[in-house]
């Protein structure tokens, strides 16, 4: 574009030598934007001809606007540049920029030099810069080169400024959706809270209409409203375990009773027993090696895959429950013969995901995300795997050294 090929990639060449940079380019710039006409990129930069830049972000916009050389042996020991995040974003460490003219004296942009190393510049080697750029430049003809090099500068400019106009409103999107998320997470957590007090009440009220003469009907009906308030507060308490993984960097635990795991791990199988009479759970509870953990947080873990294996899983066959500090590890799993397909497995911890979308099962389909904040909270990890042969099993594991 600018120059023979052969001279071209010589003086590029020469320039390389002289500052003992890796990486030389002679550029068009205008006051918005950077174009690369011919490069030599030897440190692994990706620098290529016809490569647009925002002139703005280069030091090569300083030069063209003061029409001197820019330069710095060490970005990071120079008191000019050290506190400039233009270093470290192109991960330069030394530079050298000096005016590119034509024959007849039009600036053109500049010839430029840069490495990820420190490099000494020299008022001998910017000397040298400004001759090799003169080379250059009288072979640049200020109408038919330039105006070529202009119109695909503009094509290519248009292109950049249309591309980080969509970037930007992806950006100003994005931001937006996250605030947007945020508020709503908010507003479940302080619902969440609020109705905790009103359903206390309730509760309040009904134990004592039980303390009173009742016949028969007012005792069922008293029964019902004791059992809604059960269930609206396990709700909320879901509601709020969601809220505190999203808003507060995860589950809170409490390990002051982490002896009793075993204990607490069994009487979850069992409340499930109860409430699914129809299912067939199958436990082994065998806690024989001391567990640094908030007892109460796995047996809810526990008690979350179960019921996500009694939703999703074959209604005919038993659920299978493990728990066991075998190999110097906490496992705890839960299988079934249920499956999981592919595409659904990657979400499968997501907040609000349902494994079938079709099937209206009470819930708020937070189960299995809480079960994995309480894995991570605890420093472990929960995984599923799932296959048409041996069904669907979840496993919680946490190394017994590094519980906690």
């Amino acid at each position: 574009m600018a120059v023979s090929s052969g001279n071209s990639q010589d003086v590029l060449e020469l320039a390389a030598h002289v500052t003992g940079m890796r990486c030389v380019v002679a550029a068009r710039v205008t006051d918005r934007v950077w174009l690369a006409v011919d490069a030599v990129d030897r440190a692994g930069y990706g620098v290529s001809v016809g490569e647009v830049l925002d002139a703005r972000l280069t030091f090569c916009h300083e030069v063209r606007e003061t029409c001197a050389p820019v330069f710095f042996s060490d970005a990071e020991r120079d008191p000019d540049v050290r506190d400039n995040p233009l270093p470290g974003q192109l991960g330069m460490r030394s530079y050298v920029a000096v005016p590119l003219y034509t024959h007849d004296g039009e600036l053109f942009g500049t010839l430029c030099a840069f490495d990820p190393e420190p490099r000494r510049v020299t008022p001998a080697v910017i000397d040298a810069m400004q001759r090799l750029a003169n080379l250059y430049g009288s072979a640049l003809d200020s109408s038919g080169e330039r105006l070529t090099a202009d119109a695909e500068l503009e094509q290519r400019s248009s292109s950049l400024m249309q591309s980080q106009e969509k970037l930007e409103h992806s950006h100003q999107d994005l931001v937006e959706a996250q605030r947007v998320a945020k508020q709503r997470e908010e507003f479940i957590a302080v619902l969440a809270h609020d109705l905790r007090n009103p359903l206390q009440s309730i509760g309040m009220a009904a134990s004592l209409l039980e303390m009173g003469e009742l016949n028969g009907r007012q005792e069922k009906q008293v029964g019902h409203i004791q059992q809604s308030v059960k269930r609206m507060a396990e709700l909320i308490e879901v509601t709020m375990d969601f809220a505190r993984g999203r808003l507060a960097g995860g589950v809170p635990l409490d390990n002051r009773e982490a002896g009793r795991l075993e204990e607490l791990l069994c009487a979850a199988v069992e409340e499930i027993r109860q409430a699914h009479p129809e299912t067939t759970v199958q436990a082994s509870i065998n806690i024989e090696a001391p567990v640094d953990c908030d007892p109460h947080r796995l047996a809810q873990l526990l008690s979350n895959l179960l019921i996500n294996a009694i939703v999703h899983g074959h209604p005919s066959t038993a659920i299978q429950a493990i728990a066991s500090t075998r190999g110097n590890c906490l496992r705890l799993s839960v299988a079934n013969r249920g499956t999981i397909t592919a595409g659904k497995i990657e979400r499968i911890f997501e907040p609000f995901n349902r494994q079938d979308e079709g099937r209206l099962e009470p819930g708020l389909g937070l189960g299995l995300y809480i079960a994995s904040q309480i894995a991570i909270a605890h420093g472990g990890s929960l995984k599923v795997i799932s296959t048409e042969a041996n069904g669907t099993m979840f496993e919680f594991q946490l190394p017994l050294e590094t519980a906690g």
